[in-house]
């Protein structure tokens, strides 16, 4: 249990619902489906790492190359299993917003010429000291690890993290300072990087074309780790008394596809459908 690593998703998925935390990361049940919300999501973020990782190798884009990726990779990983919740969209409906999405972000972008250091940059880092750097007695009990869509370096020390959505919620101004996901990542950049004195976070709405962003943010190491650690300690506790473990039923079902062993949804008729 201690050596297991922690990560944004896995806590936001039990702070949603305890059961299908359960079901994911307890048990190992495979999902009864994908949502085609979620599929498109995946297909976005990996065209624009193509695409970024094309202009790491020195190679330019042209937006025909990155929508014949966009294609190729929709297809590649098209399957049976993905569902639509909403009445009134088509699987085609989706295909083209994610077309979409792409253009406006190539439009605005191109030609991609920011000081991009990596892309899907995988960090593993200890929330369970106080210290930016280096490792403490609960090392072994903290463990996270944190994806960032994108990483630049603009030099002496100043950074920026971006992520990129492709959902329709967009945070507000108020509110993006109280984001878990990126103040997480803002910590995992402080944890890896021994010269870090300026952060900028920045996020993508692609199907709105808008981007929301915080210049040199002021965000407390400490009290992030604190908080991670609370949240993990309440999460071991629930996990040490399964009963804990129970679904918290919300408009968010509509996209889980666990109801087949949650108590609270058997027997019931899943109101999404297959895609064609």
């Amino acid at each position: 249990m201690a050596s297991r690593r922690f990560s944004y998703s896995r806590i936001s998925t039990f702070e949603q619902c305890p059961a299908r935390y359960r079901f994911i990361y307890l048990e190992g049940r495979p999902a009864g489906g994908e949502s085609v919300e979620a599929f498109l999501g995946s297909r976005v973020h990996e065209a624009l790492e193509w695409l970024y990782r094309q202009r790491l190798e020195g190679r330019e884009v042209q937006f025909d190359a990155l929508l014949a990726q966009y294609r190729s990779l929709w297809r590649e990983a098209w399957h049976g299993y993905i569902h639509i919740a909403d009445g009134a969209w088509r699987t085609d409906d989706y295909y083209q917003l994610g077309q979409r999405s792409l253009a406006g972000y190539f439009r605005r972008f191109a030609p991609f010429e920011e000081p991009v250091d990596s892309v899907e940059h995988t960090i593993t880092f200890d929330a369970g000291t106080a210290s930016t750097t280096g490792a403490g007695e609960g090392d072994k009990e903290y463990k996270m690890t944190a994806v960032l869509d994108r990483v630049d370096s603009h030099g002496a020390g100043w950074w920026s993290i971006h992520d990129y959505k492709s959902g329709k919620r967009m945070l507000t101004a108020s509110g993006a300072p109280k984001d878990l996901q990126m103040r997480v990542y803002f910590l995992a950049l402080l944890k890896t990087q021994p010269d870090v004195e300026r952060v900028d976070v920045v996020w993508h709405y692609l199907r709105h074309g808008r981007e929301l962003r915080l210049d040199n943010v002021d965000w407390s190491a400490t009290r992030i780790a604190t908080m991670l650690r609370k949240r993990i300690d309440k999460l071991r506790a629930a996990e040490a008394e399964p009963s804990q473990l129970t679904p918290n039923e919300s408009i968010l079902c509509n996209w889980c596809y666990y109801w087949d062993v949650c108590p609270a949804k058997q027997g019931q008729t899943h109101p999404a459908r297959l895609a064609e």
